[in-house]
């Protein structure tokens, strides 16, 4: 119940009577209030923006600090800057070192000046410092006096989507203060709006019917002041305006007081949420909250219609109140090309409303009613019927390890020749023939040439490919020793899945899966270096977190421990390790021999080791193969160089590595390398990678690497990837765009000094807008 007190209503909100507070220039009341419901604490703390700092900060300082009647009262501010982007990890701890730099104790008031990003934000510190202390919400938003204030929400953002971490901690007081809608500019006016008709398409006709006749009242309530309207017609316009405004916040305050930590009744409220959330993933910061929510709003009506709960007219009315409050009823053009259907679907599994893998929607039946109270079960077909209409289905690019789909009469020829190595492993042999005829349609020519090789034949192919298996690495001797063939090592411990895993090998190698990296998508790739030795001893859950978010996973063989150094040693270990990690992942592949001048562990004098185990990494079918130019003569490059001729699936890396700082990338000496490096790549009309790395001694050496970078790849889309060693050359590990090397902060330790994880890459390129 609302109850009247000279101009200012309360609304009950959970065990509090008059825990919402609202009316018009309340600034004074509030000091007041303040002091009869929290008047013993010993630190009032203010926490406001840089934009609203200027507006009211100094008012409500000035009737607070009048208030307190002790001496050891003190009252304290702090202002942040303004904006979404301070709704993170770094400004919580930055508000609670204040605090306790302050000597703040658990009798310490927060107070929160803002809007939602700064309730959301002060309300998360206050329910953690000191394992909880009392705050009070003062929003400035229609959107944060409406929705985020009520209810006790409060989170911050990470790079995973927002308000993914936080806490229910209620508010003691919650003051909306209609005035300050004053200074709020039409299109956050707008932003707000979409929740006050989301709220009443949800809970009340009549509450709709008066936002549909009511517009011009409620923005004169605004303006009248400044249009020098009469003091009645404002009075009555700002009663209209504080009616719809209590109307919304009091609907949300019942729902809160029945469901405080959302068990089923309050996930009423993320009406337009579920499919509007998914939008602003990908849509914000351009696009506001309410927009997004406006078109959520019409897209979930719209679901709701096409399974029978609603008539065309609900969504009509919908759409009609939107428009009239200035709100998009439709994607522009930049909004449809940053959303697919895939992204979409995929964010929406993170909602907090799913059950496991059913996601839960809001459906509404009428104007002003709902299906059920509470979300309802929707399957992702029906959602993906309705969004598919306004957005692309494509997946977006610079996807790995996807197969290209093509019906079977398409198929290019194929012939491919499948060798046990022993009569143990023709039984496998036999299997792969069938399975592979399946995948072409049952249209193969099977040949059994003889006990232990089986021809499999799709039309008719100009060159013949050879698979080879085996229980011994590096063992194979190719019956024609011109054929294109590889080599794939069955492990001791390989008993479930090896049909399909060869399958995935096969697809692999042969280029009907897309393996390789796009240098010219928008956010930054990278591969992982596990700095281990031995890939059969390793805990499938710590790998497993090794390799979140990165794209590609770096094999390094000199990273291992071969009994000897003889060459059978060397190839028996690594192949056995190389597919040893290929069960663990299939993660597309760096295979690198990284020799000690290059800032590695291999033995340089083993050269003719280091050029055997290149050229087996091409027979094991690795993904990017690293070949350092500096490390064999000119014309061993040319032999791997020709030997890569025959493996397009294999992309080579040529690479120089500057451990000792001796060619400054200001130097002409570095530019002759970057120029080598290149030509070796064109001269075979190999579409390569050139990876340069250098030493950093101070930051400046930073500032020339990306001098250097701007001369060779001015638009950051070529597939070059240029870094500094060192502590001080970390953020050159950020500013590669292109397979940056990481680390994780569980490996044993970093495979060269200076690298980053994943997520301090990602953390710092967020923060610079390297991605935009």
């Amino acid at each position: 119940m609302v109850l009247e007190t000279s101009h200012i209503e309360t609304i009950p909100i959970l065990n509090e009577p008059d825990g919402i507070h609202v009316g018009f220039n309340l600034l004074d009341y509030i000091a007041a209030d303040l002091m009869t419901c929290l008047g013993g604490m010993s630190n009032y703390v203010i926490i406001t923006d840089n934009n609203l700092a200027p507006l009211y900060l100094n008012k409500l300082m000035i009737a607070i600090q009048s208030r307190l009647t002790d001496t050891n009262q003190r009252l304290l501010t702090r202002i942040l800057p303004s904006g979404e982007q301070s709704k993170n990890r770094d400004t919580k701890a930055s508000i609670e070192d204040y605090l306790l730099d302050a000597s703040c104790t658990r009798d310490t008031c927060l107070i929160a000046l803002g809007g939602g990003v700064m309730g959301d934000l002060v309300g998360y510190v206050a329910s953690t410092f000191m394992r909880g202390v009392p705050f009070v919400q003062i929003p400035t938003t229609l959107l944060a006096m409406v929705d985020s204030s009520i209810g006790g929400k409060t989170a911050i953002d990470t790079p995973r989507g927002k308000n993914l971490i936080g806490t229910f901690w209620q508010p003691k007081r919650i003051y909306l203060d209609l005035a300050m809608l004053e200074t709020l500019p039409s299109r956050e006016f707008a932003n707000g709006m979409a929740e006050v008709i989301k709220t009443a398409a949800i809970s009340s006709e009549t509450e709709f019917i008066k936002l549909e006749n009511g517009k011009d009242k409620i923005v004169s309530a605004i303006t009248g002041s400044i249009n020098n309207k009469n003091q009645s017609t404002i009075d009555s316009d700002r009663k209209y305006l504080a009616d719809v405004i209590s109307a919304a916040a009091r609907f949300k305050a019942d729902v809160v007081t029945l469901d405080e930590r959302e068990g089923g009744l309050r996930g009423l409220l993320n009406f337009g949420h579920s499919i509007g959330h998914a939008y602003e993933a990908s849509l914000s910061p351009a696009w506001l909250h309410g927009e997004c929510v406006s078109i959520g709003l019409l897209h979930e009506a719209e679901l709701s219609r096409n399974l029978g709960h609603c008539s065309e007219e609900v969504i009509e009315r919908l759409k009609n109140c939107l428009e009239l409050y200035n709100l998009p009823i439709q994607f522009d053009s930049e909004a449809k090309e940053k959303l697919t259907v895939t992204n979409v679907m995929s964010t929406m599994k993170v909602d907090k409303k799913n059950k496991g893998t059913q996601k839960r929607i809001v459906l509404l039946s009428l104007i002003g009613k709902t299906l059920e109270q509470k979300a309802s079960n929707v399957p992702d077909a029906a959602i993906e019927n309705v969004i598919s209409k306004y957005i692309s289905i494509d997946s977006p690019s610079g996807t790995i390890n996807e197969k290209l789909e093509i019906e079977p009469d398409q198929l290019p020829a194929v012939s491919l020749n499948l060798v046990a190595s022993t009569n143990s492993l023709i039984s496998l042999v036999r299997q792969l023939s069938r399975a592979l005829n399946e995948q072409f349609g049952n249209s193969l020519q099977i040949i059994e040439r003889d006990e232990l090789r089986i021809s499999c034949i799709y039309k008719q192919a100009s060159s013949t490919t050879s698979f080879y298996f085996t229980e011994q690495a590096g063992t194979t001797c190719p019956l024609d020793k011109d054929e294109n063939w590889f080599e794939y090592v069955l492990l001791p411990k390989q008993s479930t899945g090896t049909v399909s895993d060869v399958l995935q090998f096969i697809d692999n190698v042969t280029g009907r899966t897309t393996r390789h990296i796009s240098p010219k998508r928008k956010t930054q790739s990278t591969f992982i270096t596990p700095t281990v030795s031995n890939y059969d001893a390793l805990d499938s859950c710590i790998f497993q977190q090794w390799i979140e978010n990165t794209d590609a996973i770096e094999f390094r063989v000199d990273h291992l421990l071969p009994p000897s150094n003889t060459m059978t040693d060397w190839l028996t270990t690594t192949g056995n390790q190389l597919f040893s990690l290929r069960q663990l992942t299939n993660l597309p592949i760096v295979y690198t021999v990284r020799t000690l001048p290059q800032a590695g562990k291999f033995d340089p004098s083993l050269a003719e080791h280091y050029k055997s185990l290149v050229h087996w990494g091409h027979r094991w079918g690795c993904d990017y193969i690293d070949l350092e130019i500096t490390t064999i003569p000119a014309n061993e490059l040319d032999s791997v160089m020709q030997l890569n001729q025959y493996y397009p699936s294999t992309k080579l890396i040529a690479s120089f590595h500057d451990p000792n700082h001796e060619f400054p990338w200001s130097s002409q000496a570095i530019m002759q390398i970057y120029d080598q490096a290149s030509q070796l790549l064109q001269k075979y009309n190999h579409t390569g990678v050139v990876k340069l790395v250098g030493y950093a001694n101070s930051f400046w050496d930073n500032i020339e690497l990306e001098q250097f970078r701007h001369r060779v790849d001015p638009d950051n889309e070529e597939e070059i990837i240029l870094i500094n060693m060192g502590s001080q050359g970390k953020f050159s590990r950020a500013a590669n765009h292109f397979l940056s090397p990481a680390t994780h902060p569980t490996l044993p330790f970093p495979a060269a000094p200076g690298q980053l994880s994943i997520m301090e890459m990602a953390s710092i390129r967020k923060r610079l807008d390297m991605d935009v």
